[in-house]
């Protein structure tokens, strides 16, 4: 009897705890029952590049709304847009809301969409140029008086640099705003580039205007050189060269292109290509060179042009103080830019590196020539050496000959063109069997050169440096001591 009375005690307590508990749980405030539910919610990642999977609240009477701080790049039902590579990776709020009744609870994520990589090889565009229109008129106009005029294409020295005429004038125009890298007096990374991609433009242009910009402080820079806007068959050919990643800008402040430069140049420096971030694959990176001798040079040239070579040889001529090397029969010339030296005097053997050879204006018209000279890289090995010249006829005459010192006999002056801008003339003479060439006295050379020694009929002998241009041979005279007159 007693057994049966225990055992219906512990019924009847078992039975109050029940009811008890699910009291307490009734008793549960709507506030409670949405904090248990935000510490269930969970998104266990941090860094996003695909797409994700949104908590569920599985309580039907539980309101859910998500919102996120920037949903063009992650949407709220988890569909991510990773942003462009320069726009870089962008942080994100992603918040819940939820809602019982009148209680509110919110719980926030914060997440990171990672940016697309930059591609490789950015197509480059020219739409500023496409864009840009000639707001002037130049029919009526001259360049050098005016300051707009159409002009004609004389040679193009390289990237930001040639020289035209107009009617009589025969002058060098700097281009404005862009500063192309060297491919003359010194070879730069694309700056053969620059210099092939705007003499094809010129070249093969139908019309060449040239604007100067009235906010420039001068016409001229410091060498006497205009400063001028190119344009070509309606294309501002320093624009499109930013935008080809050829050059940046430089010196637009205050000009009149000067907003479309900087957002040329802007565009085209994320795009990492050329002059911002590509190796130029016909540049060569090495320091000193390949030792070769200059014989080999001018025999191979296509084998050394945009790499480095060391040459070696005694400086037999100069220019100013742009030496000619020579190595037995065979010479060249150094273009050593505004860099001057003592090492250059002429009977110095001398030993340099770094030189990268060259074409000037190129391998058609002009001759083999050495660039990229700096005085640290010549050495002087000896002193007061001469150099034997290397007598030629002019029928003679090849390629392999350009640079090197020779002696031809027996010309006779028949005509002789002086240039009115400098004290340069040159000589038109010919042989005993009447083969002709010309003798170019350049303006740098001594002044005791004078064209008044050269009548019509005058015979002599020179000796002098072969130099080439617009296809055609001629002598480069130096000194009156290396004229005999008969």
């Amino acid at each position: 009897m007693l057994k049966k009375i225990l055992i219906l005690i512990g019924t009847v307590m078992i039975m109050l705890t029940l009811s008890g508990c699910k009291e307490i749980e009734e008793q549960k405030t709507d506030t409670e029952i949405l904090y248990e539910i935000k510490a269930l919610l969970e998104i266990d990642l941090t860094n996003i590049t695909e797409d994700i999977s949104i908590p569920v609240v599985d309580n039907e009477d539980v309101a859910v709304t998500w919102e996120s701080s920037k949903p063009e790049y992650l949407d709220i039902d988890g569909t991510v847009n990773r942003p462009i590579y320069s726009d870089g990776n962008q942080s994100i709020s992603l918040t819940v809301i939820l809602e019982l009744n009148d209680a509110l609870v919110t719980k926030s994520f914060s997440l990171t969409v990672i940016a697309l990589e930059k591609p490789v090889n950015i197509e480059l565009n020219t739409d500023f140029t496409d864009a840009l229109v000639m707001d002037f008129a130049y029919e009526a106009t001259n360049f050098v008086a005016d300051g707009v005029g159409e002009v004609i294409l004389s040679r193009c020295v390289d990237g930001d640099t040639a020289i035209f005429t107009e009617g009589s004038n025969h002058f060098t125009v700097r281009f404005l705003g862009i500063d192309t890298p060297e491919s003359t007096y010194k070879f730069d990374p694309w700056g053969k580039a620059a210099s092939l991609f705007t003499c094809d433009k010129l070249e093969n242009a139908t019309t060449i205007v040239l604007e100067w910009d009235t906010g420039a402080e001068t016409r001229t820079d410091g060498n006497g050189r205009y400063l001028s806007w190119v344009w070509y068959d309606g294309r501002l050919l320093n624009l499109e060269l930013v935008e080809e990643a050829l050059t940046g800008s430089k010196g637009v402040g205050g000009l009149k292109y000067e907003t479309v430069f900087y957002q040329a140049e802007f565009k085209t420096q994320d795009t990492d290509r050329r002059i911002w971030g590509e190796d130029d694959p016909d540049f060569d990176y090495s320091l000193e060179g390949i030792q070769i001798t200059i014989e080999e040079l001018v025999t191979n040239p296509e084998l050394y042009v945009g790499l480095k070579v060391v040459i070696r040889g005694i400086v037999s001529r100069t220019i100013g103080q742009h030496p000619y090397v020579q190595d037995g029969d065979y010479g060249i010339y150094i273009f050593s830019g505004y860099t001057y030296t003592t090492k250059l005097s002429e009977g110095n053997e001398i030993l340099i590196s770094g030189l990268v050879p060259t074409y000037y204006p190129d391998s058609e018209t002009g001759g083999l020539q050495l660039t990229g000279f700096t005085r640290e890289n010549a050495e002087v090995l000896s002193e007061g050496n001469t150099v034997t010249p290397v007598d030629k006829l002019i029928n003679e005459l090849t390629t392999q000959d350009v640079g090197s010192l020779l002696k031809i006999y027996n010309l006779t002056v028949v005509s002789i063109d002086e240039n009115s801008y400098d004290d340069a003339f040159t000589i038109t003479v010919e042989d005993e069997h009447g083969n002709t060439i010309t003798i170019r006295r350049d303006d740098l050379v001594s002044d005791d050169i004078t064209g008044d020694l050269f009548t019509i009929g005058t015979t002599f002998d020179i000796v002098a440096p072969l130099g080439r241009y617009e296809s055609n041979y001629q002598l480069m005279i130096v000194s009156l001591d290396d004229v005999t007159f008969k």
